[in-house]
């Protein structure tokens, strides 16, 4: 009895298909998360159901880096669509079903390779400032020079507190949002890259440009700030592969937000009316205003605080 052959160049065609797939699949929903963001409602829309074939087909020929990739858009996108306001909760409840799905599912069990600390040698340690210092001036000159209104961050963001406990936050709210945006776009989306079109340029631009969509109502916002998202995303990888883990990103992210955070609270924040009549009123209108201490309202002493000031000048 005879069995058929099957030549080398038959089982190369056989084993080039599904990596090929696997590849199409991975740019395809990398694509099509880039232009939800940029683009109108109807077409976000067409584009979140364009994702969500692919990780049907994903899913059907059991695609190792396009299974769970598309599983953590789609489950992104569908926070999106039922209302969830904050993207770094939406990213962070993504990131919660990728693990689960990636622990849970046993012929994804191990894929997730990037989850790893990495070093932070002298080399590394030097890119990451310089890509911070770099981001710093980037940030303070796009904010000084074109005067952009983010008056809606300010407003999701800044709650009315002192301003110790919203410098506080701030610096929590760095931590926490480097950490799901690099384990999002250096971790899920360059990974995934990675596996399917190999470690070069390609992948790490895809990610960047990816990175640099979601900016275009964040800070930096606008083309421009997609610009500098993008470009802040190539420097991003660049370290995630050179430290080959995610701690080395994560760090530079969390200064390069710690200074958003400071332009927002000390640049961009309304004063409230008290600070603003203080900031006006000479000293010895203040010391007058002590002494006096009217038991009025607040209408009142903001009165006689401008008043005092009259007086004393």
């Amino acid at each position: 009895m005879r069995f058929p052959t099957v030549s080398i160049l038959q089982r190369q065609s056989v084993i080039r298909i599904p990596r090929q797939l696997n590849a199409l699949l991975v740019v395809g929903v990398t694509l099509l998360c880039t232009a939800a963001p940029l683009v109108p409602t109807n077409a976000a829309i067409a584009a979140a159901s364009g994702i969500v074939l692919l990780a049907m087909l994903a899913w059907y020929k059991r695609c190792p880096a396009a299974a769970p990739f598309s599983i953590f858009c789609v489950i992104c996108l569908s926070l999106i669509f039922s209302g969830v306001r904050y993207f770094p909760v939406i990213l962070a409840l993504g990131l919660l079903g990728y693990a689960g799905v990636v622990r849970g599912v046993p012929w994804l069990r191990g894929t997730a390779t990037w989850a790893r600390w990495g070093s932070f040698d002298a080399g590394v340690c030097l890119l990451s400032v310089g890509a911070w210092l770099l981001a710093a001036v980037a940030l303070l000159s796009w904010y000084l020079l074109l005067h952009p209104n983010i008056a809606d961050i300010v407003k999701a963001y800044v709650p009315p507190l002192p301003l110790g406990l919203l410098i506080a936050g701030g610096l929590i709210f760095a931590m926490l949002n480097a950490a799901v945006e690099e384990a999002t776009y250096r971790g899920v989306f360059l990974h995934a890259l990675d596996r399917s079109l190999g470690p070069g340029f390609a992948a790490l631009l895809l990610q960047a440009v990816a990175f640099g969509a979601i900016h275009i109502r964040g800070f930096p916002r606008g083309w421009l700030g997609v610009g500098l998202a993008c470009i802040f995303g190539l420097f991003m990888g660049v370290i995630r592969r050179r430290g080959g883990g995610m701690f080395a990103p994560w760090v530079a992210h969390v200064f390069t937000d710690v200074v958003i955070a400071g332009i927002v609270l000390l640049l961009a924040r309304p004063e409230r009316p008290n600070q603003a009549v203080q900031r006006t009123a000479s000293q010895p209108a203040i010391c007058l205003l002590r002494v006096c201490h009217p038991p009025f309202g607040c209408e009142s002493r903001f009165t006689g605080l401008a008043v005092a000031d009259l007086v004393s000048r």
